[in-house]
C-alpha cells in the first residue's frame, strides 16, 4: 500500500478510542486503500505503433491488445497472442491508432513563467522543480495534443539558467509527476544571453569564457567528492551552489543546450562534449548548423531541432528541411521541439509534420517525438515506447498523428485516462 495511505491509517488508529470509532477507522482506511489501488486495464486498439527498441516486439501491431497493471505496460501484442485475464477493465478503440505518449525535449510551460534570473550570467544554484504546477492549463492543452512528458527548463536569458525538470503533463502530486530532478542543465551559448546584460553586453568570446569558468569550478567540486567517496581524499565542504553538478559530471543527466548557427554549434561540440565530456543535447540546432551533422553523428550527440526547422540555402537556391539534412549526415537520435510557449506545446506533432513535408521519413518522425526524444533526455527506460515494464503513457488517435487531419481521442498517463474526447472539452 502506498506510504500516504499508511499514514492515513496510522493517524486514524491513534484516534480510535472506542468500538464505533474503530469501525469508522476501518471503513475510512478501506476507502483510502481503494483510492490508491491501481486498476488493471486492457486496451483493444485497431493499430499500434510501438516505437519499441526490443526486436522481439514488432514496430506495428494490427488488432492489438495492451495490458496495463499498476501504471505500467504488462504485455503488448496481437489479440491472438494476448489473452485478457478476468477482472481487467476493457477499453476499446477498434478503429483507433495507438502510439507512445509524445516527449517534448524543450519546454517552459511546466510551471510558473519565471524563466530567467538575470543578475548573473551563470546560475548553477537555481532549479525549477520548485516552480512546477502539475496539470496546469497549458499542460492540459498539451495532453489534448498527445504530449505526456516534457523537459521543463529555465529560459535562455543567461548563459547557464539553472537545472530543469523531467516531468509528466498529467495530474498528481509533485512526487507523482516528476520523473527526474535535476533532469538537465540548461545552457544557452548565444541567441539570447547577449541581450540580457544591459548596455555593455557580452560577445560570444565572453559568454564562452563564463560558461567554461563555471563548468571548471563544478568539475573540480565533483572530482573532490568522487575522490572522497573512493577513500582517496578528505571530505570536501558542501557547496550548495555546486551540488547539482554531481549528476551532470557523472554523466547521469544531459546538458540541454540552446545552440544554433554553425559557429555556435561548433563551439557546443568542442567545449561541452570534447573538452568537458558532458552528455549534451542540441536543443535547437537551426539555421546552417546542419552542415556540422557529420561531427554530431561521429559523437552520437542527440539533436532536437526547431522550432520552425527549415533553412533557405543560398548556394543552391532551395528551402531545406533541417531535420532531414541532419539525418542525411548520419545523426541517429533526432527529433523536434516547440520551445513552448514559443510554439504552443500541443503543436509538437506539427513540428514533426513540417519536417516530414521537407523530406523526413514519417516513421522516423513519430520515433523522433517519442523514443528518440526519450533517449536524448536519458529517460528511455521509462517512456518513449510501448514495451512491457515501461510507463503506460499511451496516445490514441484517429490515425498517425503526423497527419494533421488526425486528432487525439484519448490519452493515458501511468495507465490512467487523463483525456477523453468524449467527455473532455476540446481545449484547442
Amino acid at each position: 500500500m502506498p506510504e500516504n495511505s499508511l499514514m492515513w491509517e496510522t493517524r486514524l488508529a491513534q484516534r480510535c478510542k472506542n468500538g464505533l470509532a474503530a469501525l469508522l477507522c476501518c471503513f475510512v482506511a478501506c476507502q483510502v486503500q481503494s483510492l490508491f489501488a491501481q486498476e488493471v486495464i486492457a486496451l483493444k486498439v485497431g493499430k499500434i505503433f510501438t516505437c519499441a527498441e526490443d526486436d522481439a516486439i514488432p514496430s506495428f501491431i494490427s488488432d492489438g491488445v495492451i495490458l496495463i497493471r499498476d501504471g505500467k505496460i504488462e504485455a503488448i501484442g496481437n489479440k491472438h497472442q494476448i489473452e485478457i485475464p478476468d477482472g481487467y477493465q476493457v477499453i476499446e478503440h477498434l478503429d483507433g491508432f495507438a502510439m507512445p505518449g509524445l516527449v517534448e525535449a524543450h519546454s517552459h510551460v511546466g510551471g510558473t513563467s519565471d524563466l530567467n534570473e538575470m543578475v548573473y550570467p551563470t546560475n548553477p544554484e537555481l532549479r525549477n522543480w520548485d516552480q512546477v504546477i502539475p496539470h496546469n492549463r497549458r499542460l492540459k492543452v498539451a495532453i489534448a495534443g498527445g504530449i505526456t512528458t516534457i523537459c521543463f527548463i529555465p529560459g535562455s536569458g543567461t548563459n547557464m539558467g539553472g537545472f530543469g525538470t523531467l516531468m509528466k503533463t498529467g495530474p498528481g502530486t509533485l512526487n507523482e509527476v516528476i520523473l527526474k530532478a535535476p533532469g538537465v542543465l540548461k545552457i544557452a551559448q548565444a541567441g539570447n544571453p547577449e541581450r540580457s546584460t544591459g548596455e555593455v553586453g557580452s560577445g560570444r568570446m565572453g559568454m564562452n569564457y563564463v560558461i567554461r569558468q563555471q563548468l571548471t569550478e563544478g568539475q573540480l567540486y565533483v572530482r573532490q567528492w568522487d575522490d572522497y567517496e573512493r577513500g582517496q581524499a578528505p571530505k570536501p565542504e558542501v557547496n550548495l551552489r555546486l551540488e547539482n553538478f554531481k549528476p551532470l559530471f557523472r554523466r547521469e543527466i544531459p546538458v540541454a543546450v540552446h545552440t544554433q548557427q554553425y559557429q555556435v554549434v561548433m563551439t557546443t561540440i568542442r567545449m561541452l562534449h570534447d573538452e568537458f565530456n558532458l552528455k549534451i543535447l542540441i536543443d535547437h540546432g537551426t539555421f546552417d548548423a546542419f552542415h556540422l551533422g557529420e561531427e554530431v553523428a561521429k559523437r552520437n550527440i542527440p539533436a532536437m531541432i526547431g522550432p520552425r526547422g527549415f533553412w533557405y540555402e543560398r548556394q543552391v537556391g532551395q528551402i531545406l528541411g533541417i531535420v532531414e539534412q541532419y539525418e542525411q549526415r548520419g545523426v541517429k537520435v533526432l527529433g523536434v521541439n516547440t520551445d513552448a510557449p514559443v510554439v504552443p506545446q500541443e503543436e509538437l506533432s506539427f513540428q514533426a509534420t513540417m519536417a516530414v513535408r521537407y523530406g523526413w521519413d514519417e516513421e522516423r518522425a513519430i520515433r523522433g517525438v517519442t523514443i528518440e526524444a526519450a533517449k536524448a533526455l536519458m529517460i528511455d527506460d521509462r517512456v518513449g515506447s510501448l514495451e512491457p515494464g515501461k510507463d503506460a503513457d499511451i496516445v490514441i488517435s484517429t490515425g498517425p498523428i503526423i497527419d494533421p487531419r488526425n486528432y487525439v481521442t484519448e490519452v493515458f498517463i501511468n495507465g490512467r485516462s487523463v483525456y477523453d474526447i468524449k467527455t473532455h472539452k476540446r481545449l484547442f
